[in-house]
């Protein structure tokens, strides 16, 4: 199969699966969507400062234990499974990023400090997780797919929250929000896009426990080889496969006008073209230096006119 038809494969799957999930949450959403900002707040925010977008990927075991050092100096921006995993270690991200409409996404957000967690939601999120979020801010987005009419049509009815572009998992629309933000350098790690041999998920995360034995068998008839950051053969699913192509069309095609520099700091996976590859030592030590006050930009700008 090549990666056209991978891609048309994932697509197809993702409409029959969700179609009538996304119209019934965006329903129930429509009052939450009024009271709360968009993510086309933070537009230019947070230009040219370092961010780190943090995945849950077995190899954040290997890294986590830098990103204290980057606090107050990176605007860190993680995944949903990733959240309990750096807060086991006393690091709280400025925002946590969820992109799945389905209710079983609330085990990475219960029972968490909120308080200084921004959650970011899409309008089709399921009402059940912003009604698990009650002390930390919420901004939506729109999910941009402008060959799926239903999503279209959501985006047409609250255009003022923005889109972010999906492509196949979490962390790119992570990487979409670090990006409209300004972000300059935007490093990753626990991107893996990829199964190493024993593990699925970061240790910590509510995902690790599922197992990758019998993960690997349930969902078998998805599961491609790819070429790692070592130019080893990887297992991995066809949706990571695409959202690795995926990844390579944002660094080549996205522009601003502040150009931006991608580091993968996972050291491990299947992300290595059109970024550098780096230690997370490396790059906290190299672009971490100056301390931000994230949360002062922040309220500036969610601040209500």
């Amino acid at each position: 199969m090549n990666r056209d038809e991978q891609i048309r494969e994932v697509k197809s799957a993702t409409l029959l699966r969700f179609n009538q999930v996304w119209q019934r949450n965006f329903s129930r959403n429509r009052d939450a969507i009024q009271r709360n900002p968009g993510i086309i707040k933070l537009k230019n925010k947070f230009r040219d400062i370092p961010c780190i977008v943090v995945g849950a990927g077995p190899s954040l075991d290997k890294n986590i234990k830098y990103l204290k050092k980057a606090c107050d100096k990176a605007v860190i921006l993680c995944c949903d499974a990733a959240l309990k995993p750096l807060l086991s270690q006393d690091i709280v991200p400025n925002f946590v990023v969820v992109l799945d409409p389905q209710e079983e996404i609330a085990r990475f957000l219960s029972n968490v400090p909120q308080s200084r967690i921004n959650l970011v939601v899409p309008t089709i999120v399921h009402p059940n997780i912003l009604d698990l979020w009650k002390e930390g801010n919420i901004l939506f987005f729109n999910k941009f797919a402008p060959d799926i009419p239903t999503l279209v049509e959501i985006q047409k009815m609250v255009p003022e929250v923005g889109t972010l572009t999906p492509g196949g998992t979490v962390l790119s629309v992570t990487y979409d929000l670090a990006f409209q933000a300004g972000c300059n350098p935007i490093i990753f790690v626990g991107q893996d896009l990829s199964y190493p041999k024993k593990n699925s998920h970061s240790h910590g995360s509510d995902a690790a426990g599922k197992g990758l034995k019998s993960m690997v068998e349930r969902q078998k008839d998805s599961i491609v080889l790819e070429t790692d950051i070592n130019e080893q053969p990887i297992r991995t699913l066809k949706s990571m496969s695409v959202s690795k192509q995926w990844f390579s069309w944002a660094f080549t095609t996205w522009k601003r006008d502040n150009p931006v520099v991608v580091s993968n700091c996972s050291e491990a996976g299947i992300l290595s073209e059109h970024c550098s590859l780096l230690t997370l030592s490396e790059a906290i030590y190299k672009f971490c230096n100056t301390k931000v006050n994230i949360p002062w930009i922040l309220k500036k700008a969610l601040k209500r006119k």
